[in-house]
């Protein structure tokens, strides 16, 4: 069972990284707008240009997913129900979540 004094250190902890993750992604807006079909660039440039726009859609998407599950977190913290494994009901390890505070898995379901 985690203290309440690790308890408040992961809300800390999670409340950071969802302000980290969110200013990414503010930051990232300009690398996922559409390449214009009449901008003059040649053919393998444009290639180049749209398969690094796909990786930055995909980034995106991925850190949209992290900022759904730091959310989703910080709800199990205020039910009371954070830090148990959703797998086993086992309670999942403080160093464990201090690194990846999103866990819903313990470290042996995983």
């Amino acid at each position: 069972m985690l203290s309440a004094d690790q308890l408040i250190d992961l809300e800390e902890i999670i409340m950071e990284e969802l302000e980290k993750v969110r200013s990414e992604s503010e930051e990232s807006g300009e690398e996922r707008e559409a390449i214009a079909p009449d901008v003059a660039i040649g053919r393998l440039s444009r290639l180049d240009a749209m398969q690094m726009q796909e990786v930055a859609k995909e980034a995106e998407r991925r850190r949209e997913e992290r900022i759904s599950l730091l959310e989703f977190a910080l709800e199990q913290l205020d039910e009371g129900t954070y830090g148990r494994c959703t797998r086993c009901g086992e309670d999942i390890d403080f160093e464990r979540l201090k690194v990846t505070p999103e866990a819903t898995i313990c470290a042996q379901c995983a």
